[in-house]
């Protein structure tokens, strides 16, 4: 089976003009995530799934338009903050109901075993790694077939998780992956071996500019040290 795992495109957080923890995507993020719908149009997919954040389902829309598919909301998808234990601050998201009222190609996942209960923003570092180990081993167990393809659009921190714990079964951290916003990573299980076929591929982000906390400058060239760093 193959996975695409995707970045969120760039959100109004990430160029500095909002600082909730729940914000939509910048005028650059939706034209990337219009360029990610038409990557995938006519490509065959099993499933969208998707952090209920904003920024991520602004982001899968135009895959679900696309792909006429839901968009499958995971809790194992959320962000990661970074911040410290105690820290009082509220993530802005509603209960999944609510969500899938006001995004009509939203659904909850049905094979999600568990209440839709969304980690808090002082999630400690070992909720994230814990809940990403658990969707790989969910993609490999549900989806054996050797054609079997699903996209799911999450965030640098899960994304980067996931690929880990993809590749080793082993809760970690044990490597560190930097992923910028709308990029393209694949991950394929065949015949009892995981891999990752690609990171960060951005060749469809062709001809627009390069998000402001990119690892990549206008000429391609990745920056010897980045803007902002997170995992």
């Amino acid at each position: 089976m193959l996975v695409y795992a995707i970045r969120h495109a760039e959100s109004l957080t990430n160029i500095g003009q909002d600082t909730s923890l729940n914000s939509d995507l910048s005028e650059l993020g939706h034209k990337q995530a219009e360029v990610v719908g038409r990557r995938f149009a006519g490509v065959h997919v099993d499933a969208i799934y998707a952090s209920p954040f904003l920024r991520c389902l602004s982001t899968a829309q135009s895959l679900a338009d696309s792909l006429d598919l839901p968009i499958l909301l995971r809790p194992e998808l959320c962000e990661y903050h970074h911040l410290a234990p105690g820290t009082q601050v509220e993530t802005g998201l509603d209960e999944v109901s609510v969500i899938a009222r006001q995004h009509p190609r939203v659904a909850p996942c049905p094979d999600h075993n568990g209440p839709f209960d969304w980690p808090p923003a002082d999630e400690p570092f070992e909720g994230v790694i814990a809940r990403t180990t658990s969707f790989a081993a969910f993609l490999r167990d549900r989806w054996r077939g050797p054609d079997d393809t699903v996209i799911l659009i999450s965030h640098g921190s899960p994304i980067a998780r996931l690929i880990e714990a993809w590749l080793t079964g082993r809760p970690g951290p044990w490597f560190r992956f930097i992923i910028d916003n709308a990029a393209v990573t694949a991950l394929r299980h065949y015949d009892g071996t995981s891999s990752l076929v690609c990171l960060n591929e951005i060749t469809h982000l062709d001809g627009l500019p390069p998000p402001t906390a990119a690892n990549y400058d206008n000429n391609g060239s990745i920056k010897p040290v980045p803007e902002t760093g997170y995992w």
